[in-house]
């Protein structure tokens, strides 16, 4: 019999756009928000003697679906995932005998890649029932750190199906491993290093995900990029000076970054992963004084586009030699 905490959520990367494939990765998920939807449709005309809708003018119409994936972000085993937030993926590359390091970055065209997702919920009387999601792509993304807990990526996904006949996975977890911290972060803004209590960073990438045609079938095409992207994010700092309000201010296009940094793989190389922010703009705000607490500033900033770097990068070193 399963425990309720046998709940497993289990990830295989398709080869082809909605054709489920063996699930290879499992994730600890913190939430299970994964949703089926139908649109219904429904004819009705006079008739006569009608007391309500007719049951054989109604069709239902499968319209996917969509769920998120909440996790603190682990030190190893990441770069699978890491792969489809931006765009263009390189690596893993070898640094040495047993640490890799590989390179997430935004592009114009946005993700391509798509999973096959399982979740397997547990009923009341311990019975597992595995749910799979087919053709499931990335359409937002963010990371968060406090000064209280790990490093938590959400991930939200669009699939283009779903079903509960396929055979249950087998979860493959990460072995060993713990999640970045917030005591292992350094933020780095307009190129000093910068004392935040808190940083947080969300992409939405304009992915369009109701292609649908009049082709014979319900199922939609896969989601491409049919909006401006945003990159958005914020920190908080105790107000020492007038530094980043004047940046605010002036305008000033900066770089922001925020790099984790874990146990050693070997001499010279550990456990890391960095987002970089080229071009970025902080959108506000004036300083706020306290009658309870030492002064503070929220600091919130767009990334953009400054015509030559990546708007986003996330470089990320473990001991993993693929993806």
């Amino acid at each position: 019999m399963s425990a309720h905490l046998d709940t497993a959520i289990l990830f295989g990367e398709e080869v082809t756009y909605g054709t489920p494939v063996t699930l290879t990765h499992a994730y600890e998920g913190k939430a299970d928000t994964w949703k089926r939807e139908h649109e219904v449709l429904e004819s009705t005309g006079f008739r006569a003697g009608m007391e309500a809708k007719r049951s054989d003018r109604r069709k239902l119409i499968n319209m996917g679906g969509a769920g998120s994936l909440e996790i603190d972000v682990p030190r190893t085993g990441s770069g699978f995932l890491l792969q489809a937030l931006l765009g263009s993926a390189s690596g893993p590359t070898v640094n040495s005998a047993t640490s890799y390091t590989s390179t997430h970055t935004s592009t114009p065209g946005g993700p391509a890649v798509s999973y096959t997702i399982q979740v397997q919920r547990v009923a009341i009387d311990g019975t597992m029932f595995g749910h799979t999601y087919h053709g499931c792509v990335i359409t937002k993304w963010s990371l968060a750190v406090d000064t209280s807990g790990f490093l938590v990526a959400n991930i939200d996904f669009d699939f283009e199906d779903s079903d509960n006949v396929t055979a249950d996975g087998t979860p493959t977890y990460i072995a060993s491993t713990a999640p970045f911290d917030w005591s292992e972060a350094v933020v780095s803004v307009n190129g000093s290093p910068t004392d935040v209590k808190n940083f947080n960073f969300s992409a939405d990438l304009g992915m369009k995900t109701d292609r649908r045609f009049l082709r014979g079938s319900e199922l939609k095409k896969q989601p491409v990029r049919g909006a401006m992207p945003t990159f958005d994010g914020s920190f908080e700092v105790e107000y020492e000076d007038e530094t980043l309000y004047n940046l605010w201010v002036a305008g000033t296009i900066m770089e922001i970054s925020v790099t984790f940094t874990g146990a050693e793989i070997e001499s010279g190389y550990d456990e890391e992963l960095s987002l970089t922010l080229a071009a970025c703009q902080l959108t506000g705000e004036t300083p706020e004084a306290s009658l309870g607490d030492l002064a503070k500033q929220t600091v919130p900033f767009e990334a953009l586009d400054n015509g030559s770097d990546a708007v986003a990068i996330i470089s990320y070193t473990d001991t993993s030699s693929a993806f």
